[in-house]
């Protein structure tokens, strides 16, 4: 039998806390920073965010193939890094949400933001990102805390 792979949570960042550490979640952001050095991007709604390691998702061969038009059959269909580029754009990263072994160091804020609630001991090791261009945080977050509100049905067993 097929090992099944395991679901991500979604969640919106302002819910994130310790206990959720070492789950697989799926949030969505604004990406406000994005150091190509360590490969470390900050992801920020309404008045949270989050550190998350983005090396695993990056190919630099794809990255590259990205900014280089003048050979068209180099870009990969299947990879998309216009997230690295768009800054203020909203994504969708999914992965496992770690504790630091250091404070990880806060990137430089843009000097239009108000500070950000960020905690530097817990960061997501982000498995994939994506743009999300048509992404409705209003209705994701009203759809999310309605979940939150239902019971769970009891079935017989």
């Amino acid at each position: 039998m097929p090992q099944q792979v395991e679901h991500a949570t979604v969640m919106m960042l302002d819910s994130i806390t310790e206990d959720d550490v070492g789950r697989k979640l799926r949030v969505a952001g604004r990406m406000l920073t994005y150091d190509p050095e360590s490969a470390h991007m900050l992801l920020h709604d309404a008045s949270s965010a989050l550190l998350v390691d983005a090396s695993l998702c990056i190919d630099l061969e794809a990255m590259h193939s990205v900014f280089d038009s003048s050979n068209d059959h180099s870009k990969n269909p299947n990879v998309d890094h216009s997230w690295a580029l768009q800054r203020k754009s909203y994504v969708w990263v999914v992965g496992y949400l770690e504790r630091a072994d250091d404070q990880l160091p806060i990137p430089i804020l843009p000097a239009y933001l108000p500070a950000p609630d960020i905690n530097p001991s817990i960061f997501m090791r982000a498995l994939i990102i994506s743009p999300a261009k048509d992404l409705d945080v209003v209705r994701l977050h009203a759809a999310l805390t309605a979940m939150a509100e239902v019971p769970p049905t009891p079935y017989p067993i």
